[in-house]
């Protein structure tokens, strides 16, 4: 489900909290915070989608197997100024 951040909006017109809400997508957008019943505004991102750049695919594009494939060599610091090969 995608999540969804929404800004209350105070009596002045000034912004006011923010909160958070997983909802379905063919869910409308709030127009009252479900709790205080105040009025609020969605706040409209870009998703979050990290399938490509994310920590996992940086992790498997850096494993030894593919940097020794490609022609890399691994080098790990020994704590005494000098270097050790890993792969």
């Amino acid at each position: 489900m995608p999540l969804r951040r929404y800004i209350v909006i105070k009596p002045d017109g000034a912004d006011g909290d923010e909160f958070e809400v997983d909802l379905p997508a063919e869910v409308p957008d709030f127009t009252q915070h479900p709790v205080t019943q105040e009025p609020c505004r969605r706040v409209l991102e870009s998703p979050t989608l990290t399938t490509k750049y994310g920590e996992g695919a940086m992790k498997q594009g850096l494993s030894d197997k593919r940097l020794a494939q490609a022609g890399f060599q691994r080098l790990e610091k020994d704590g005494k100024g000098g270097w050790n090969k890993l792969n």
